[in-house]
Parts: structure tokens; sequence; C-alpha cells
């Protein structure tokens, strides 16, 4: 059996309305929630990333998750 892997999604808002997810394969461990809002804000404020509908404006949600 394959071990679970740990994935942190990171699930912004974009400008034309959507959602965004940038998955993170093996995160450190246990991430404080203050750690992963600091990480999201800078990605939105540095203006990094530009989705497919348009800049990151917000933070909707971290999700961390384990998968086969």
């Amino acid at each position: 059996m394959a071990e679970a892997k740990t994935y942190l999604k990171l699930v912004f808002t974009t400008a034309g309305g959507g959602t965004h997810t940038i998955s993170l394969r093996d995160p450190k461990s246990n991430p404080t929630s203050s750690e992963v809002s600091q990480v999201m804000q800078n990605l939105i404020s540095r203006k990094i990333i530009l989705a497919n509908s348009g800049e990151l404006t917000g933070i909707k949600r971290p999700i961390s998750q384990e998968r086969q």
C-alpha cells in the first residue's frame, strides 16, 4: 500500500470573481494558521501569480489533505 502524502491547498479569490487553488505537496509539518495566512497574503500583495480569472485578491481558505 502506498504511503499517504500530505498536501496543503491554498484557495484564493480572484479579481474575475473566481477562485484559484495552489497545491503544495509535503508542506512543513503542522504549519500554523498564521504562517499559512502570511504566505497567502504575500502571494496576493506581491502579485506573484496571475490566474485565468485574474489577479489573486483574497484568501478564501487553506485546506490540509492526505492522499494515497
